[in-house]
């Protein structure tokens, strides 16, 4: 018999309580962190839902890399570049405020239209030598003059804000297949950029594979019956490397479909995951 009813009571209502609060507690985790609740990390590390550019009307980022003072820059895939101050870990606030970038061209009609945007549509950026690179995708239009290509931003002045804009190489493609990632050289001394098969490989200096391809197949092809890209050739898309003045290109690799980006590992071998049709 149970000579302690009220002790007995008391700890039932405690341990009512408890679970009550745990089960807000987490509630209250899955409201706040809808985003990142389901994503599976390894032991000790940890997902922050710092900003979604979408539900700003920021557009959708496709790009992005980080400047010398460790601040992110994006590239909206239909607009302009953003730099990004990222809170620094275990602060009490994950706030991110993204900042377009002030760049020559630029125009505004008000303080949320832009009418020209002076760079941006880029589909690869890398920071290096002091400098932004840019992998622009796209066709000059009225609200964006420039075309596809590599371009290099640099501040000139010292002021934070890149005023100089140059042209490194055009390339005549863009779209889903057109010119993607830029990366760095294990050494540190040049670029590697991947464009897919929808950009036609520009004049080089070099080549690491032989520049007389054609479509001389034994067999006739045989071509997407849904007649999906059927008029791209070889050598379809490709890889890149250039110096920090994009004065010398060579034409490192190609034969792909559609690669968007690439990677070295340790032993500074290049890899490249090619997009083929996965619906």
């Amino acid at each position: 018999m149970n000579k302690r009813p009220g002790l007995a009571a008391a700890v039932a209502v405690l341990l009512l309580a408890s679970a009550c609060q745990t089960e807000n507690k987490e509630t209250e985790q899955v409201t706040l962190k809808p985003k990142v609740e389901k994503i599976n990390v390894a032991p000790d590390f940890v997902v922050e839902h710092l900003y979604s550019p979408s539900e700003n009307k920021k557009g959708s980022w496709v790009a992005m890399t980080f400047d010398d003072k460790g601040r992110m820059i994006t590239s909206d895939q239909y607009g302009s570049l953003y730099r990004i101050d990222i809170p620094e870990i275990g602060a009490d606030t994950l706030t991110a405020e993204p900042k377009r970038l002030a760049l020559p061209g630029d125009e505004w009609k008000d303080d949320t239209t832009q009418t020209k945007v002076g760079m941006g549509y880029a589909q690869g950026l890398l920071w290096a030598f002091n400098s932004l690179y840019v992998m622009v995708n796209h066709r000059g239009d009225e609200k964006f003059e420039k075309s596809s290509g590599l371009y290099r931003l640099r501040d000139t002045d010292n002021d934070d804000q890149f005023d100089e804009i140059k042209l490194l190489k055009s390339f005549d493609g863009e779209g889903e297949h057109g010119p993607h990632s830029i990366i760095l050289a294990p050494d540190g001394q040049s670029l590697y950029l991947v464009c897919g098969n929808h950009t036609d490989v520009p004049e080089m200096d070099s080549y690491l594979l032989p520049s007389n391809w054609d479509e001389d197949n034994v067999f006739q092809q045989i071509k997407d019956p849904r007649g999906h890209a059927t008029d791209r050739m070889a050598p379809g898309g490709w890889i890149a490397k250039t110096d920090s003045l994009g004065q010398h290109w060579q034409l490192v690799a190609g034969g792909f479909r559609n690669t968007f980006d690439i990677a070295f590992n340790d032993d500074e071998e290049l890899f490249a995951y090619d997009s083929d049709m996965e619906w």
